[in-house]
């Protein structure tokens, strides 16, 4: 009987001590378990506040690229509108061109009829007009110098003092060379005025 009750203290002695050996097992795992979670949440906070900074650096950059995308439209519809205005001017200076090349075109067409102008036969009749003209024109020289080269010295002073006043001229010569037939003496002189006015 004795023995009974002591085989059950051991036996229940065993189990407690079973018991106690699981129970500490336990409390060192959860000991265990808190100084992981309390190193993970340590490593929670150290990683947190690493990543602030690059949240709000990503934050920052997403702004800037919204900013960047926003220049760029702007910039494309700006191009696009630069792009129509030049091509409008573009069409507009290739037509004013076109105008302008037809209107000489037609300019060209009207001054077809003045080609034979340009031909050799034209350039040779130009050639003995302006010919004709020097020559004309040196006569004019030479009767400029001198309108009677045909004259005696005598002769030109005679002419030059009738021409000046043709009455003193006539009675102081007439008289002075004893003319006394004053209508034949006058008929004479005015031969001569008459055939140098014609030269």
């Amino acid at each position: 009987m004795v023995s009974e009750r002591l085989d059950m203290a051991i036996k229940n002695f065993q189990h407690m001590n079973q018991m106690v050996e699981r129970y500490t097992h336990l409390s060192r795992s959860y000991v265990q378990l808190s100084e992981r979670f309390h190193q993970l949440d340590v490593e929670h906070m150290k990683l947190k506040g690493q990543m602030i900074p690059l949240i709000k650096a990503t934050r920052s950059y997403k702004q800037q690229l919204q900013a960047a995308a926003a220049e760029k439209a702007d910039l494309e519809a700006l191009l696009q509108q630069q792009t129509e205005q030049y091509q409008q001017e573009l069409q507009d200076l290739t037509k004013t061109y076109e105008e302008k090349l037809q209107t000489l075109s037609q300019h060209l067409e009207e001054l077809k009829p003045l080609e034979s102008l340009l031909s050799e036969e034209a350039y040779q009749h130009l050639s003995e007009a302006e010919e004709q003209i020097e020559l004309d024109e040196a006569t004019f020289h030479e009767m400029d110098e001198d309108s009677s080269p045909d004259l005696s010295p005598e002769d030109k002073d005679l002419l030059t003092k009738y021409q000046q006043n043709p009455e003193d001229f006539l009675t102081t010569y007439l008289d002075s060379n004893g003319y006394r037939d004053h209508g034949s003496a006058i008929e004479n002189i005015s031969t001569v005025v008459n055939n140098n006015s014609g030269r």
